[in-house]
């Protein structure tokens, strides 16, 4: 009996600590999906979970160093701490993040130095991130031109490669934020084949870059010194299915067709979205003149620094949706301020304003306005949109933080109260990260 028991108990143990070591049995690539969900440190410190963990945190194939993650006493020590991590790494890192907002410009070179360690074990995916305010920038050391990447992000970075670079061939995604491109003539014509998406955000030096990329999906240009950017190449990107371009201000005495949007459009019959600033909307045609192109796969329609107050972006508009038969949603991002006297709420106006568009919107699902101020112009706008519209299933209006209480309650009451579909939010002030007032949701 006594032995009966013994084996018994010692069966239970063995049990128990086969249960217990189904932590061990995991396969690796489900504990570096655990670790990607936590910092490299917390990584680390999982190796005392099990014995056989040990080192796994050290071969995780993802990388990722943002400031945040790093306690107070180690922030300046961050350049030391990431070179410790990545050079006792063994096997390929696929993907590198690192945030070197924190890091002085004289410890660049050990910046330089990552790379390098990073070009020879199969990196695929790299984000530099210095967006820190008066940083200086960062400037990409040669070798980084020679790896063949599929991902690239970069933020305050100089670009300025070797005269043997012709392009990234294996490149689908690149976003770039302050940028500056340092070209010569030979470096100016990049052939990027498998590129899909391209992003660049306030990047200068872009005057002689000419990239060509016949797999394109989405492009979006948002003040780049638009009157340098030469988008010739791009008119070749026949599979072109979001467009985006955003400017303070652009002339017009510009004779080049490449920068014309009614010219370039023709070139992109897959559109399916668009994003333009105000300062293009003069291109289009004001009551008269050649119509914009076709845009029948059009489906969503984004304008940027709207004023519904102007005539020719009114025009503007109309000439677009006249060939946007088949458009579902249609965003507005307003102009910041107004003028004082426009703000003046009339609660019992009943004017139906005629745009000379009401057939041209009988697909439309949804309708935003960021920046809602409530203006005269704007509650007539959208109580044409709720008389005019035969699907419309939701308008969702994010108001302004400078827009005062008592107003958005006399906004709330005519025409949005009538409606069910029509929301009335407020808007995140993006600097401060403060909301405004909450205001009441209509409907």
């Amino acid at each position: 009996m006594i032995r009966m028991a013994m084996a018994d108990s010692g069966n239970i143990l063995a049990i128990r600590g086969k249960k217990l070591d189904r932590l061990t049995d995991l396969p690796i690539n489900i504990i570096h999906q655990i670790q990607d969900c936590i910092s490299v440190q917390d990584a680390a410190k999982m190796s005392f979970l099990s014995r056989a963990w040990r080192y796994i945190w050290a071969s995780n194939p993802r990388l990722v160093f943002y400031t945040w993650v790093f306690t107070e006493r180690l922030l300046s020590r961050t350049a030391d701490v990431i070179s410790t991590i990545l050079f006792q790494h063994h096997g390929s890192v696929k993907t590198f993040l690192v945030d070197i907002s924190l890091i002085h410009s004289s410890q660049h070179p050990v910046v330089d130095r990552w790379i390098l360690f990073l070009s020879r074990n199969g990196l695929m995916d790299l984000s530099v991130l210095n967006e820190k305010s008066g940083n200086t920038p960062y400037k990409l050391p040669s070798y980084v031109y020679n790896v063949e990447l599929e991902h690239l992000v970069l933020s305050n970075c100089i670009f300025r490669p070797p005269c043997s670079f012709r392009g990234f061939h294996k490149l689908r995604k690149i976003q770039l934020t302050q940028v500056s491109f340092e070209l010569d003539v030979e470096t100016s014509s990049l052939w990027m084949p498998s590129l899909e998406t391209l992003k660049f955000i306030h990047c200068s030096g872009l005057r002689f870059l000419n990239i060509y990329a016949p797999k394109l999906l989405y492009l979006h240009l948002i003040r780049c010194g638009i009157d340098a950017l030469n988008l010739g190449p791009f008119m070749v990107c026949s599979k072109l299915k979001m467009f985006g371009l955003v400017e303070q201000e652009v002339s017009l005495n510009r004779q080049d067709k490449t920068m014309i949007p009614t010219d370039i459009l023709h070139s992109w019959p897959n559109l399916n979205r668009l994003i333009l600033g105000k300062c293009f909307l003069k291109f289009f045609p004001s009551g008269t003149g050649v119509d914009c192109p076709p845009m029948r796969q059009l489906k969503g329609l984004h304008l940027t620094n709207y004023d519904f107050d102007s005539e020719d972006q009114m025009f503007a508009l109309a000439s677009i949706l006249r060939n946007s038969p088949n458009l579902e949603m249609l965003s507005f991002h307003m102009l910041s301020q107004r003028k004082k006297d426009d703000m003046e709420v009339d609660e019992n106006s009943s004017q139906k304003p005629d745009y000379g568009i009401q057939q041209l919107l009988n697909n439309l699902r949804i309708l935003q306005i960021t920046r809602f101020h409530g203006s005269r112009a704007e509650l007539l706008f959208i109580k044409f949109i709720l008389a005019s519209v035969p699907l419309l299933q939701k308008a969702i209006l994010l108001v302004e933080t400078s827009v005062c209480e008592s107003l958005s309650l006399k906004i709330s009451k005519e025409p949005l109260s009538h409606s069910s579909s029509c929301h009335l939010y407020p808007l995140f002030d993006l600097a401060t990260g403060v909301e405004a007032p909450l205001y009441q949701s209509i409907g």
